[in-house]
C-alpha cells in the first residue's frame, strides 16, 4: 500500500491518509481479553444481536452507567425504524408502498437509506440495499434448506427493482420504492446503530467505550494506560478462535462471513448466497461505512475486493481464508497485512487540519 494517501472522503466526512511506519510483507471480531474489572458494561438483544458497550469505570458511576442505558434506548428507536422482521417497523411500512409512489419518512430512515444507496453507487452494486426480494425468498424454508437453489423458473433469482432505481427528494424527505421492491438495511443498520450510541456517549462527555454489535465494533478512545482496544478478528470456520489480533482506537472494524449462517449475504449480481468459507473485513472511520464496506468486500471475493481497496484510501480490507491445512490460521490477504512476529498493528486517527486520517503502525 503507498505510504502517505490522501483523498477526501464524501462517506466519512473526513481526508483519509494511510501512514504506515512499518510495513511487513459470519465471522465476527471480538476483545482479545475480558474486560478489565474498572469497566462498566451494559448490554441488550437489539437489531437481532448482542448489543454490548464497555466503558472504563469513573468516579460518576451512576451517571455512567445512565449514559450506557440512554446509548441503548436510542438503539431500539433506530431498530423499530430500520427493521425489515418487524411488520410495523417504519421500513417495513415503507416496503408495503413499493410502486406507491412518494413516501415522507422521518429523518434516521431516509439517511439510512440515502448512504446506503451512496454504497451502492460507489462499490457499482456489490453492496444493494434493494436485496429485499432476495432477503424474503432465503427466509422462506425451501431456500433455506437449499439456499443454491433458483428461482421458480430456474433462473437466479435477481432483485425486483435495482439501487439505482430508489428515488430520494431531500427537500420533501420522502423515498420513493419501484412496484415489486424493497430495501433491506440490513447491511447498514448496525454500523449506523454503533454511531448513534456513540454520539449519545459523547453528548453525555464518554470519549473512551468499546461498542460491539454482535462482532462489528467502534473503538473509542482506549482503556486507562493503553494505547487502545484490544481485539480479534475470528477465523472464519472457528469464530471461536482468534486468528487476527490488532489494537484499535477510535475507528470501527466490521467482518462479513458465513460461517454462522450460510447462504444468508446474497450477490445483487446473481441472486444467489455468496459461496465458499471466507471472512471480509473493512476498517473505516465511523461504523456505519464499516458495515456497508465489510458486506460490499465480502461480495467481491478476496481478489476483486483487494483491488478495488487498493484503489480507495477510505477503508483497510482484510480478507481470511480456511487454511487447505487443518490446525493452521487462515490464509491473510487485503491491504491490511499481519504485523511481523511479536507485534500488532496499531489503528487510530490522527488531526488532519479540520479532518481526520487513518493511521496504521506497527507497536
Amino acid at each position: 500500500m503507498p505510504n502517505g494517501i490522501s483523498r477526501s472522503s464524501r462517506f466519512a466526512g473526513a481526508r483519509i491518509g494511510l501512514c504506515f511506519l512499518l510495513l511487513s510483507g459470519g465471522a465476527q471480531a471480538s476483545a482479545v481479553a475480558g474486560p478489565p474489572a474498572s469497566t462498566i458494561v451494559r448490554a441488550r438483544y437489539l437489531m437481532g444481536t448482542i448489543f454490548r458497550i464497555e466503558v472504563p469505570v469513573s468516579e460518576n458511576f451512576s451517571p455512567t452507567a445512565a449514559a450506557l442505558e440512554e446509548a441503548l434506548d436510542e438503539i431500539g428507536r433506530l431498530d423499530a425504524v430500520l427493521s425489515n422482521w418487524k411488520s410495523d417497523s417504519e421500513l417495513s411500512r415503507l416496503n408495503a408502498r413499493a410502486g406507491k409512489g412518494a413516501t415522507r419518512v422521518s429523518p434516521a430512515l431516509f439517511e439510512a437509506v440515502r448512504s446506503s444507496l451512496e454504497w451502492a453507487r460507489e462499490t457499482s452494486g456489490s453492496f444493494d440495499p434493494t436485496v429485499e426480494p432476495l432477503t424474503r425468498r432465503f427466509r422462506s424454508e425451501t431456500l433455506r434448506l437449499n439456499p443454491t437453489s433458483a428461482g421458480p423458473s430456474g433462473q437466479p433469482m435477481r432483485p425486483a427493482g435495482g439501487w439505482d432505481r430508489i428515488e430520494l427528494n431531500p427537500t420533501a424527505r420522502t423515498v420513493s420504492v419501484p412496484a415489486g421492491g424493497g430495501l433491506d438495511l440490513g447491511g447498514i443498520g448496525k454500523g449506523m446503530a454503533l454511531d448513534l450510541a456513540a454520539k449519545v456517549l459523547s453528548e453525555r462527555g464518554i470519549h473512551d467505550a468499546l461498542l460491539d454489535a454482535g462482532g462489528q465494533l467502534l473503538a473509542l478512545g482506549s482503556p486507562p494506560g493503553e494505547p487502545g482496544w484490544s481485539v480479534a478478528v475470528a477465523d472464519p470456520v472457528s469464530r471461536q478462535r482468534p486468528a487476527y489480533a490488532l489494537i484499535l482506537r477510535d475507528v470501527s472494524l466490521a467482518t462479513s462471513g458465513n460461517s454462522e449462517r450460510p447462504g444468508e449475504i446474497l450477490d445483487p449480481a446473481t441472486g444467489r448466497p455468496v459461496e465458499g468459507r471466507i471472512s471480509a473485513t473493512a476498517v473505516a472511520l465511523d461504523a456505519t461505512s464499516a458495515d456497508a464496506l465489510s458486506t460490499a468486500l465480502f461480495v467481491m471475493g478476496p481478489e476483486r475486493g483487494e483491488r478495488w481497496a487498493r484503489a480507495r484510501s477510505d477503508l483497510l480490507a482484510l480478507f481470511l481464508e480456511p487454511s487447505k491445512v487443518a490446525g493452521n490460521l487462515p490464509r491473510v490477504s487485503g491491504t491490511l497485512m499481519p504485523a511481523p512476529p511479536g507485534h500488532l498493528l496499531f489503528i487510530t486517527t490522527r488531526p488532519n487540519g479540520n479532518l481526520r486520517s487513518l493511521h496504521v503502525e506497527v507497536r
